[in-house]
């Protein structure tokens, strides 16, 4: 496997065309089209679907492109800019994010209050759900925004917590629920609950969707793909979602988060390895994300 084939697999994609591709990458059709398929030799698997001049993902092919997109892309940043920062490779910090409706919010708000404070760090997010340890422990971040229950079963990774962890319940405007100032696990019985797909969950989520699917069994729950998925069904009325209130978009037009009487959850916050020595630039970063998460959290408090 390498970087031509990730290439020419990530371009045809983008376009939907193995010839729009070959024209892109200044290569003949068919070497797109060979690198491609050396490339699922490779790993053992089809991952485009051909038929009738028309390309499409297979299930394999739209995890890989994702994996695929975000690995191309960290090199070309990564080459980018110590290129043009050769003389000062170290303000280049990789950030893992987990790209929930929380992080979309408070993440400009960080990157603005950086550049108002003039500071030289150079940004770059990558996304990590589901794989945040290992893109720690293999270096391929800096620094993880992360609940610390994903990140604390290993010694040599410390942790700053951000906010406190709590679930909630995502509720239409106008519900029976909504009106609550609290809910108790007692008001679940008989609703309508959304809940995230284990797959794409974090460990503190699964815990606490396990506890209520022992609670309350599965007659009245269902999973759904994304967060998306789930502020959909809820702003339409068909039920209620449940999750962390560091996950939660309180900006959402048409739900209202209750929180759910339920015991303190782990706290969200800033993971990092023992071995990153850089205080100057962990203590700007934590200390500028406390304050974005903080005006995020001002401007919200009575949504």
């Amino acid at each position: 496997m390498n970087f031509t084939q990730l290439r020419c697999f990530i371009k045809a994609i983008d376009n939907s065309s193995f010839t729009i591709a070959a024209e892109q990458l200044n290569f003949s059709q068919s070497a797109v089209s060979k690198n491609i398929k050396d490339l699922e030799n490779t790993i053992g698997v089809t991952l485009i679907n051909r038929a009738h001049h028309r390309i499409s993902l297979t299930n394999a092919g739209k995890y890989f492109y994702r994996v695929a997109r975000n690995v191309v892309d960290d090199m070309d940043y990564t080459v980018a800019y110590l290129q043009s920062k050769k003389n000062d490779p170290e303000t280049l910090v990789r950030i893992g994010v987990c790209d929930t409706p929380f992080e979309q919010k408070i993440l400009p708000i960080f990157l603005r209050k950086l550049r108002e404070s003039e500071s030289n760090l150079n940004i770059q997010f990558v996304f990590v759900l589901n794989n945040s340890i290992g893109e720690l422990l293999n270096h391929h971040v800096d620094l993880c925004a992360i609940a610390r229950e994903d990140v604390d079963i290993i010694e040599d990774i410390n942790f700053e917590p951000m906010v406190q962890g709590k679930i909630v319940m995502a509720c239409p405007q106008g519900s029976k629920l909504a009106e609550k100032t609290e809910i108790n696990i007692s008001d679940l019985v008989g609703q309508d609950l959304f809940l995230l797909d284990p797959n794409s969950s974090l460990n503190v989520q699964l815990n606490f969707q396990t506890a209520l699917i022992n609670k309350l069994g599965m007659d009245h729950i269902k999973f759904v793909q994304d967060f998306l998925a789930m502020d959909i069904y809820v702003r339409g009325g068909w039920g209620y979602g449940v999750l962390p209130n560091f996950i939660a978009d309180y900006q959402t037009e048409g739900i209202k988060y209750i929180p759910i009487n339920y015991h303190e959850i782990s706290p969200y916050g800033i993971a990092y390895m023992e071995s990153f020595t850089n205080d100057s630039v962990l203590e700007k970063v934590i200390s500028t994300l406390k304050s974005a998460i903080n005006e995020y959290l001002f401007k919200n408090k009575n949504k």
